[in-house]
């Protein structure tokens, strides 16, 4: 049961996040590999370097990345409310 909602987290929410913001807070510079590609070698925070210059970045850390925006921006809320 927690394996299934924390990978809904992971999958459905942080990863469609960092899908639609990454591209536009980088200006298309970095993009996120998608769910079923084929594996490549990522640094330790998950991006790896296209032929073209560009920039990937990993399916799995861009869900982890998209959930620490959500979480960042609970916290603002949460002190804008208080």
């Amino acid at each position: 049961m927690i394996d299934l909602i924390g990978s809904i987290l992971l999958d459905a929410l942080g990863y469609t996040t960092a899908r639609l913001l990454v591209p536009i807070l980088t200006f298309g510079r970095v993009r996120v590999q998608a769910l079923r590609a084929e594996p490549r070698r990522h640094n330790w925070f998950g991006f790896a370097r296209d032929a073209d210059g560009s920039h990937q970045l990993e399916a799995t850390m861009a869900g982890w990345y998209g959930l620490v925006f959500w979480l960042g921006a609970l916290v603002v809320v949460l002190a804008l409310l208080r």
